[in-house]
């Protein structure tokens, strides 16, 4: 796993764990809720005493300094699951409290990072889907812990910093921050396919990985295809879905309005041993972060627990009971 080529620091920290246990798939900006230079935000991670560190640091006047190799998880959003997914960089304040201000300085080259880490990592090749929770590639240290981080301005940020990204690496075509790209990764949960984009039947039902075909918009349906070799090729679309389908299965609408339904699993007693089984593989579906996952001992002698995890998509959702049918785990759900 490569790092980037134009930084103008390298300054390694100790605070790390190596390798990584997952490929990178995330991006996580943090501010530093200081104005720090490269040396000053090195020697900070440097420190073990500090137990944090970030794979990348942008000071003020735009310089880029390496401090943890991408091939090793950093320490930096209070989140295992997180870090070991992506890919953190600090980003140095030059207002201090208030709205956290960033330079436009900074922001360049927090675009130009992004772009060339998208390039290098093959799970963000089709680039940066800010969905406003933990679900997108661009997440936020907030959604793992409570903390003002990444502040209130490069925060606000986010949604046009997926737009931008995403734009260079289509070669500087513009794409808006809710637009599909052809060959964009869709990750569909028991969606409707038709034949042609006016037909009225429904030629069969998709759950899975699938690539939108191209990004043209007909009747309000968009093509897909079951490869990404066969983007864009003649006689290799699958079929035609729904615009809204494509968009949520891309991750380009907030939870919240996802039309494919939301639904909460409430289990009243789980043993420790299946209540680890259950947030183990909550963990793997990203749903460890606070507002989705929750729970708490039930007697006193720590033995059983209760467990919420809310707001989750149909398709989460249905893996969860799932493992709760096997282990006999009672469990209830609520849209």
């Amino acid at each position: 796993m490569s790092d980037c080529s134009f930084v103008d620091l390298t300054c390694i920290s100790p605070n790390c764990n190596r390798p990584r246990k997952y490929a990178v798939s995330k991006i996580t900006p943090h501010h530093m809720a200081g104005n720090l230079t490269l040396e000053q935000i090195a020697a900070m991670e440097a420190k073990p005493s500090r137990q944090m560190s970030s794979n990348y640091a942008i000071s003020s006047d735009g310089g880029i300094a390496l401090l943890c190799h991408e091939a090793d998880r950093s320490w930096c959003s209070s989140s295992p699951a997180n870090d070991h997914r992506a890919i953190t960089v600090e980003v140095a304040n030059d207002q201090i409290g208030g709205q956290w201000h960033v330079s436009d300085a900074a922001l360049e080259a927090l675009v130009k990072l992004c772009v060339d880490i998208c390039q290098r990592n093959p799970a963000l090749k089709n680039g940066l889907n800010y969905t406003g929770d933990a679900r997108g590639n661009l997440t936020k240290h907030s959604y793992f812990t409570s903390t003002a981080c990444p502040g209130p301005y490069l925060g606000g940020k986010f949604s046009w910093l997926a737009e931008e990204v995403n734009k260079r690496l289509a070669g500087g075509v513009t794409v808006a921050g809710d637009a599909l790209r052809a060959g964009m990764a869709l990750h569909l949960e028991r969606t409707n396919l038709y034949i042609a984009s006016a037909s009225l039947a429904i030629a069969g039902v998709r759950t899975g990985t699938y690539y939108l075909w191209g990004a043209e918009v007909v009747n309000g349906r968009v093509r897909i295809t079951n490869s990404t070799s066969n983007v864009g090729k003649y006689g290799k679309v699958t079929g035609w879905i729904s615009v809204d389908d494509a968009k949520a299965g891309a991750g380009l609408r907030d939870q919240t309005t996802d039309s494919r339904g939301m639904t909460k699993i409430v289990i009243d007693y789980a043993s420790n041993v299946q209540a680890m089984a259950v947030y183990n593989l909550a963990q793997q579906l990203d749903l460890v972060a606070p507002g989705y996952y929750r729970s708490r001992y039930i007697d006193a002698a720590k033995t059983a627990q209760y467990i919420e995890i809310g707001q989750i998509s149909a398709g989460d959702a249905e893996h969860v009971t799932t493992l709760c049918k096997k282990a006999a785990i009672e469990y209830k759900t609520a849209a």
